[in-house]
């Protein structure tokens, strides 16, 4: 299912901000061009580029890695390479460092928990865990007291990135790893093919679509965590059908609608195996056959939902039986500008 996508690069014209501890900078998503570097004018008048890194775009926020982060991915894929590790298998292990330690090799975590993969002490000795090479390592064929890696896994390969992560690392946020899957995707692309990382390799492997549905789903996906609270339409708290409102808001595509039954009633009902990233899935039927629920399509048999109350934003797995439970596309109907997204 994955595809690859420009991925592009920021003129920064405005002051970057630190994002998670100082090991990414984010940057507003301003003056988008195809390939472009933090430039300026040099003495002959002419422009000289200074510095090019690639960006993993997550809903309205560019993250931009280091050096020192892609040098970490380059290990990590090098590794599983070196280990006859399927390219599945890479993509999982970068998503995870990048959850667990933002791609950098720390000398600190949760209790005794260290390294690019925060693995705890039962995992290694300290100068195990902190051994770019030696935790990429143990990820892939488990830790010295008989912790499972993800090729002792069975089954790995038909999981979800973020389920065969946690099958892993055991987090308690187990969902947490999704978001980073189309950026851990790109630079598998790109180091196993042998394409540098920077300026002269800019593609991102995503699976999601470009455009407004791709935006939209990035932002519901960075919404894990958050809890459910009836009516609750974010930025920090959500109902099922608010987290459709909010996430199609921020990319600048309002709704004119607010509830799972106002967005059925606005949609066009598909077959199971139709579905799409972007389409609903409306569940707890009424008599009417209207919705009393509503989640959205991450990719078939995988959806991002709001929950109940005592639950948070989270991915879960679905299944379509046409009585419990309906797909549908919205039509642009639903839209306050009256225009479909393009999927």
């Amino acid at each position: 299912m994955t595809r690859g996508v420009p991925i592009r690069l920021v003129v920064v014209l405005v002051v970057v901000v630190a994002f998670l501890g100082g090991g990414l900078v984010v940057v507003p998503a301003m003056m988008m061009m195809g390939i472009a570097g933090v430039s300026q004018d040099d003495d002959t008048g002419g422009v000289s580029t200074l510095s090019c890194s690639p960006i993993a775009q997550t809903g309205n926020t560019d993250v931009v890695l280091t050096d020192t982060q892609l040098a970490n991915a380059q290990t990590v894929i090098e590794t599983g390479v070196s280990l006859d590790v399927p390219s599945r298998g890479l993509v999982v292990a970068v998503a995870t460092a990048m959850q667990e330690s933002t791609l950098q090799n720390l000398n600190h975590g949760d209790r005794d928990s260290l390294g690019l993969f925060q693995q705890r002490a039962g995992w290694g000795s300290e100068r195990v865990r902190t051994d770019p090479v030696a935790s990429a390592t143990m990820f892939y064929t488990g830790g010295r007291q008989g912790q499972p890696g993800l090729m002792d896994i069975n089954g790995w390969q038909s999981m979800s990135v973020t389920g065969a992560a946690q099958a892993v690392q055991r987090s308690a946020f187990p969902f947490a790893y999704a978001r980073w899957e189309s950026l851990a995707a790109s630079l598998v692309t790109s180091v196993v093919g042998d394409e540098p990382l920077g300026c002269e390799r800019n593609a991102v492997g995503a699976n999601l679509p470009d455009g407004t549905i791709g935006d939209m789903l990035q932002v519901a996906l960075e919404q894990q965590g958050d809890p459910y609270v009836w009516g609750a339409v974010g930025p920090d708290a959500f109902d099922c059908s608010g987290l459709i409102v909010y996430s199609y808001r921020k990319v600048g595509h309002p709704l004119k609608i607010r509830t799972a039954a106002q967005m059925m009633d606005n949609s066009t009902i598909i077959q199971p195996g139709e579905e799409r990233p972007g389409d609903l899935i409306f569940s707890a039927l009424g008599e009417r056959g209207s919705a009393g629920h509503v989640m959205i399509v991450v990719e078939p048999g995988l959806a991002v939902q709001a929950p109940r109350t005592g639950q948070d934003v989270k991915l879960s797995e679905y299944t379509i039986d046409n009585v419990n439970n309906k797909l549908g596309r919205l039509n642009a109907s639903a839209f306050a500008d009256s225009r479909q997204p393009a999927a």
